[in-house]
């Protein structure tokens, strides 16, 4: 049965691929990474093991390869940010391979190609993908409908309906860590949190071309993500979701409104953290897991902060190598120079991608990410504030800034590079902003786009 289903998966993979380019080859390797990775299936090949996703991605190169040489490609020439990522690229493998990168059955090197090697892959084809406005609509479809699918999986969960939850891993209790909470096909809420939120705001894209039925159906389906996305009952990915709806609100809004809209938000914030921090800081979520624990964990992070300032005082510029955390860090525990428990931290990565990478690359790895990051931000409001550029090209820049708005605070309370599939989403979303650096104009300009915008007139701006 098993073997039937992978059959018509890659089936209709392969339609998808063929009817929707190279945008819907990637859609399929986000969605198989997704829903059909490793915990659903996998062929053991020593540290590299194979799964769909990356049997497809393979596909998906072959058919980029046959689209550039059959002219089907739109080939751009290397942009500054491209070499930052090759700089980037270059000390992560120098890194790796430079140290024990055996060490735990070749886990450094695993990490390297699943989280880097590969999202880059993915960054390169969607670079090059000829984009249009159907292309960047079912995109935002896409993400829009797997969100929904995303939240309504999570209350399943959260509510013991396991007849709702599909695929069927996700309520296994092979997977003891985070069990109870809505950690969805990732098995991490993490993950699944990110995505819900880039799902709302995909979903907000729409309002512009939604007719007035359209619009009462988007308002309705809103708490739906809300639901959602509280049931991961973490953290990062409410502070995530907050971020990044408020920079679509932000940025979406009219000038004579915008004061009132955000100052709205922040009093309410403001309201919320007063009334509910003791159960913001400490409430029981997984299953196997206290309230005390909860607590406790909050208290786990500036732990992992003092270690990753000691192994960087020792390795500044270069760090410890990339992948060598777990094996480098156990000889920081003994400090007695603080009064933190650092011992507490034995078991645990670092939880923030920032300090991960300073530890394990230094500050040159840390700094070209910094780096890597803010341009493709800035490429990212240079499309959105673009008057030259069409609504769907303005958009997807405001959707990748809500992305970066959701990944930071996540960010920063894990190591959210290490998550299947996170990178993964980060750079293809990184590769279209830059496929759609032709349609910027010489000199940006500050023309806004509304998220009401009527019907006629942006039928008029997508020609």
């Amino acid at each position: 049965m098993l073997a039937i289903a992978a059959l018509v998966g890659l089936f209709w993979m392969g339609v998808v691929m063929l009817r929707g380019g190279l945008v819907g080859g990637a859609l399929a390797v986000l969605l198989a990474g997704s829903c059909f990775g490793h915990p659903f299936f996998n062929v053991p090949l020593g540290p590299l093991p194979l799964t769909a996703d990356r049997l497809l991605l393979v596909v998906l190169l072959v058919q980029y390869l046959l689209y550039r040489r059959w002219g089907w490609t739109d080939p751009k020439p290397l942009a500054k940010t491209d070499y930052l990522l090759a700089a980037f690229l270059i000390v992560l493998v120098a890194s790796t391979f430079s140290h024990d990168f055996q060490y735990r059955k070749a886990q450094p090197l695993a990490q390297l190609v699943f989280f880097y090697l590969m999202p880059v892959v993915l960054y390169w084809i969607a670079r090059q993908t000829e984009w249009t406005a159907r292309g960047a609509w079912w995109l935002l479809t896409s993400l829009a409908v797997f969100g929904v699918y995303l939240c309504v999986t999570a209350v399943a969960e959260t509510h013991q309906a396991w007849a709702l939850v599909f695929p069927k891993y996700i309520g296994s209790s092979e997977v003891r860590e985070f069990l109870g909470r809505g950690r969805g096909p990732y098995l991490n809420p993490v993950a699944n949190g990110m995505v819900q939120t880039l799902g709302l705001c995909a979903a907000l894209m729409w309002w512009p071309r939604l007719n007035r039925p359209g619009k009462l159906l988007l308002l309705a389906v809103l708490p739906v993500f809300a639901w959602g996305v509280y049931s991961t009952f973490t953290r990062s990915v409410w502070m995530g979701a907050g971020l990044g709806m408020l920079i679509v609100l932000a940025l979406s809004t009219p000038r004579n409104w915008r004061l009132a809209v955000l100052s709205s938000a922040a009093l309410a914030l403001v309201v919320v953290s007063a009334v509910s921090w003791e159960n913001f800081v400490a409430f029981k979520r997984d299953k196997d897991v206290s309230v005390e624990d909860v607590a406790e964990s909050a208290k786990l992070r500036p732990i992992l902060a003092t270690i990753a300032w000691h192994m960087f005082l020792d390795r500044p510029i270069l760090g410890c190598g990339y992948g060598q955390y777990i094996q480098e860090s156990p000889a920081y525990l003994a400090d007695r120079s603080s009064d933190l428990s650092l011992e507490k931290a034995r078991p645990y990565v670092q939880h923030n991608v920032f300090l991960a990478l300073l530890t394990e690359t230094g500050l040159l790895g840390m700094s070209l990410f910094i780096a890597l990051m803010a341009s493709w931000t800035r490429t990212a409001w240079r499309l959105w504030r673009s008057e030259s550029a069409p609504p769907w090209v303005r958009q997807t820049g405001l959707l990748f800034m809500a992305l970066v708005g959701i990944y930071l605070p996540n960010a920063m309370l894990h190591d959210v590079s290490i998550i299947p599939m996170v990178n993964m989403l980060l750079f293809f979303f990184s590769g279209a902003i830059m496929g759609l650096t032709p349609w910027l104009a010489p000199a940006a300009s500050t023309a806004e786009l509304k998220l009401w915008m009527p019907d006629a007139e942006l039928a008029m701006s997508s020609r």
